[in-house]
């Protein structure tokens, strides 16, 4: 989440379960995700993400913004670089923590920046929208011989054209 102890990322967490719908944000200082709405912007912000219907039945979906003059008066023309770079390690992070709860997740870049920024409010321009991470139960659970043949199809390399 860090660039040199930086923070340049604020998340907000669209919700459909747990308490009912609504949006919350991670404050500046603290651990918990604070709710600063009610309304239920799933189906807008799937919408917003190209139509991916996941984003809509997710448990929760956490979106990264970047404040990007936390890191661009240190940083200058590479202050992007850096928020671009720490989106996938805090979403990778988040990954983990997803299946060691024995949940899935999903990573998404494809959406419409201006949309997304819309949607929580902020302007794209001193705060955008980097990075989209869904998470919710597994779509289908895995049997232990499932998991094996997986792997050992992964591993076998690719299948031969002819």
């Amino acid at each position: 989440m860090k660039a040199s102890g930086l923070y340049h990322y604020r998340v907000a967490g669209v919700e459909r379960e747990a308490g009912g719908p609504g949006e919350r944000v991670f404050p500046e200082q603290g651990h918990v995700l604070e709710r600063i709405g009610a309304l239920d912007i799933s189906v807008p912000l799937a919408e917003a993400a190209l139509d991916q219907g996941l984003v809509a039945r997710a448990a929760a979906v956490f979106v990264w913004t970047a404040v990007y003059e936390r890191s661009r008066w240190k940083y200058r023309e590479r202050a992007y670089r850096y928020v671009y770079l720490d989106a996938g390690h805090v979403a990778a992070q988040l990954s983990l923590a997803a299946v060691a709860l024995g949940l899935g997740s999903c990573q998404i870049g494809a959406f419409f920046d201006s949309e997304v920024d819309s949607l929580l409010g902020i302007d794209g321009v001193n705060e955008g929208t980097v990075y989209l991470s869904a998470v919710g139960g597994p779509a289908r659970p895995r049997s232990a011989s499932q998991g094996q043949r997986e792997r050992g199809a992964l591993l076998s390399g690719p299948p031969s054209l002819g």
